[in-house]
């Protein structure tokens, strides 16, 4: 009766038959190898080489046109919130503008009236922005015993750059801070789009090197490593020339 063969045992004598004829020193060396073998060996250790070149190369490639393209995300939401905030405050100062203006024609018509004790009333009730603007405007002009102008000058307090809104003033500053950000998102949009085109270059690199070898022609197996060789040196300058994120 024939004994059952244990696996274990038959895997063990596989691999040992293995390593015999890895670690084997009694082998004759091979013969050598003609013009045609060395030719495809070289030629499938260019295309490995070049191969695996372009496929790091791609990977970072794409990765860099992931990393810009959320930098334009992230730019085109900062933008569209600060040009929001843009226009509250912008609401907020012509709100405190129109105050501004009511309080000084109030003034002004108290003024022209005679109406002292009303046209203080009024004055004393200035934003800040507009008593400097006032006391600015009235600068050289001649008072009487009450203060007020015995010549009205020329034009308004809020004509003069003096007069300053904080509301407006902040709104121009988040206008332009919007401004900024949106040249940031069409810059980091332009360096996606360059890292996606190196990454098609890469692809294209990958496609010649790869079927290189199949063909039998000695010319076009040339032809094909030399331009992957080409295109993947031009790639690889122009990606270095870009801006990278991490």
């Amino acid at each position: 009766m024939t004994e059952p063969v244990d696996e274990d045992d038959s895997l063990l004598e596989k691999v040992d038959d293995v390593l015999d004829d890895v670690l084997a020193e009694d082998y004759a060396p091979p013969e050598p190898e003609d013009r045609w073998e060395r030719r495809q060996r070289l030629l499938d250790s260019w295309t490995a080489i070049i191969l695996a070149v372009a496929a790091v190369a791609t990977a970072w490639a794409s990765f860099q046109a992931s990393q810009w393209s959320g930098t334009q995300s992230d730019a085109q939401s900062a933008s569209a919130m600060a040009r929001s905030d843009a226009g509250r405050m912008a609401s907020e100062a012509t709100g405190a503008q129109i105050v501004d203006s009511q309080m000084w024609l109030s003034w002004l018509n108290s003024t022209a009236n005679k109406q002292v004790q009303r046209a203080n009333f009024y004055e004393e009730r200035f934003s800040p922005p507009l008593a400097v603007a006032q006391k600015q405007w009235l600068s050289g002009v001649k008072l009487d015993a009450n203060g007020d102008p015995v010549v009205v000058p020329p034009g308004t307090p809020m004509d003069l750059p003096s007069y300053v809104v904080p509301a407006q003033a902040k709104s121009d500053e988040l206008a332009a801070q919007a401004e900024q950000d949106l040249v940031v998102a069409d810059q980091a949009s332009e360096n996606s789009t360059r890292f996606v085109l190196l990454a098609l270059m890469f692809a294209l690199v990958l496609f010649f090197a790869s079927i290189a070898t199949k063909f039998a022609s000695p010319r076009i197996q040339a032809v094909l490593v030399l331009l992957s060789i080409g295109l993947l040196g031009f790639a690889m300058i122009r990606m270095l020339f870009l801006p990278q994120l991490l």
